[in-house]
């Protein structure tokens, strides 16, 4: 038996060959080991993340990139090498990493700017690594039954733990030594809420791709049970931004089939599972009330509350309907007007998104209190420096400082992560910030990962940055017609950017949407590898 065929690795000789296996032996470790490692619980988890992932990176990428580097070379000089060829994403990647290189020379503190702020260190060696592991992964990714069930098995893992402690249950002991308020803020072995949900949301996608494009009943069994452990986590994780994340997901899956029966039948499914993932959580929440963590208001509301009842049974309805149809009619395979379906369903949810602004901006700037005299004082409409956490505060703080930068730094920003490095350094805003947060806090980014992107790397870095979510998704949409598990791309930065337009870049979950982008662009360089089942 070979082997090396039965598992994708059967290359070309030598040099490839070995920087196929570290590649993939990387993406393997960074799936399946990586969100499970940690060392002395909670304590200083990122610094030992962190660590993890860097020493991963340099015994596996560096090496698999000089190798890869002289295999290129010699197909340039015309040996029997590879060929280098580009995308429209590539080359969006490499101008991003120029534009964080061009930040870093010219920042206040280039020690800060390599290294990143402690915690998460997402300075330019980060910076690089990750463009590298897209580079690499996306030209030398083979193996993928190992990668994937490394990828399936490890989150679902995760997902189980931290199910299980909001429910009272900490098999490994990772509460020990803790206080009550942290356990709220600490979550599985990923760490911090905010880094958890990340890590979730991002993942997630992955096996979302994978049920909604399943073929054999097995495969769907064991997917749909997958993707209910990580509905049930990002219900119990607490995070509001989770549930923006899985909004943009089902809408975007509502997209990619509003043209065809079949995948038309698979959104339903998949927006069921979702639903009935919350309320099986509700149930479990109301039958062991003594164990159950709180995981906020508005997770509780979801997997609780009535309207959510009312989606999923709208959704059993439709789904009902739609069975019907299809057996009444099993010759049809197009959805009529399914183009004009996607329109509305794009007009629908850009006028909702805008009613929404609409409605918070009136309620925040009293204007409907100088109308109708009243005043809402719900968090989610009221727009004021305590919303989201601060973040009304630190995002006019980020945008008042970005606009008082010199017309220099504007455009290279203030180096990699050195938001609190340039902060801190003014007099004027460090008593901004020590006014609103107290003496001996330290705000260390701009809790909007593209808001602090434009400080740290300007705006040529959030362009060449944004360059690529918008890049990856349109080239990985395409990928759907195709029924390729590419479309797990365009998700992933669907679901990263939705999430951190609320959070930032960190260690625990931006390798992984790198990691997915790379694994996309081959799946599209390499359809006939990657395309063989589910």
């Amino acid at each position: 038996m070979n082997w090396k065929k039965n598992w994708g690795f059967a290359e070309p000789s030598g040099g490839i060959y070995a920087a196929r296996f570290l590649t993939g032996l990387w993406a393997f470790c960074l799936f399946a080991v990586f969100p499970l490692y940690m060392r002395n619980r909670y304590f200083a988890l990122g610094d030992e993340k962190f660590r993890f992932f860097f020493v991963l990176s340099c015994c596996c990428l560096i090496p698999a990139a000089v190798l890869y580097a002289c295999h290129t070379l010699r197909g340039r000089f015309g040996g029997d090498g590879l060929r280098p060829s580009y995308s429209a994403l590539d080359c969006a990647m490499l101008l991003y990493l120029a534009a964080a290189a061009l930040s870093w020379a010219g920042s206040i503190d280039r020690a800060q700017a390599w290294n990143g702020v402690e915690g998460w260190f997402m300075g330019l060696r980060t910076q690089m690594i990750l463009v590298l592991s897209y580079f690499l992964v996306s030209r030398l990714l083979t193996g993928y039954p190992v990668i994937l069930a490394g990828h399936f098995l490890g989150s679902a893992l995760v997902f189980l733990l931290g199910i299980g402690q909001r429910f009272g249950f900490d098999p490994l002991g990772l509460y020990e030594g803790i206080g009550p308020s942290y356990r709220q803020q600490f979550l599985s072995t990923v760490g911090q809420t905010s880094w958890y949900s990340g890590y979730v949301c991002t993942v997630l996608t992955v096996g979302i791709v994978y049920f909604y494009q399943a073929k054999g009943r097995k495969a769907r069994m064991c997917f749909g049970l997958y993707c209910l452990l990580g509905f049930a986590a990002v219900v119990t994780l607490g995070s509001d931004s989770a549930f923006v994340a899985m909004a943009v997901i089902l809408l975007g899956l509502f997209l990619v089939s509003c043209t065809d029966m079949e995948r038309m039948e698979r959104f339903w499914e998949t927006a069921l599972l979702m639903l009935g993932s919350f309320k099986l959580v509700g149930i479990f929440q109301i039958l062991l009330p003594q164990r159950a963590v709180n995981p906020g208001t508005l997770p509780l509301s979801v997997s609780r509350g009535r309207f959510t009842w009312i989606l999923f049974l709208a959704c059993c309805l439709i789904y009902t309907g739609f069975l019907f149809f299809r057996q009444r009619h099993p010759e049809k395979r197009d959805i009529a007007y399914g183009r004009l379906l996607r329109r509305a369903a794009v007009v629908t949810s850009v006028v909702l998104l805008s009613a929404y602004a609409l409605a918070v901006w009136l309620n925040t700037s009293g204007a409907l209190e100088a109308w109708f005299g009243v005043r809402n004082r719900d968090p989610y409409l009221l727009f004021d420096s305590s919303w989201g956490n601060s973040r009304g505060f630190i995002w006019k703080f980020t945008a008042d400082a970005f606009g008082e930068l010199p017309l220099l730094r504007r455009w290279i920003g203030v180096g990699c992560d050195c938001f609190s490095a340039y902060c801190y350094r003014s007099a004027e805003l460090s008593g901004s910030l020590d006014h609103f947060f107290g003496h001996g806090q330290t705000l260390t980014n701009a809790h909007n990962e593209f808001l602090n992107m434009m400080f740290c790397t300007g705006i040529l870095g959030l362009a060449s940055y944004a360059a690529i979510f918008v890049l990856a998704i349109q080239r990985f949409w395409k990928a759907a017609k195709q029924a390729s598990p590419a479309l797990m791309g365009a998700l992933a930065a669907l679901a990263y950017a939705a999430h951190n337009f609320f959070c930032y870049q960190q260690v625990c979950a931006a390798p992984f949407l790198f990691l997915i982008l790379g694994m996309a662009e081959n799946m599209v360089r390499n359809p006939q590898k990657t395309a063989k089942g589910y």
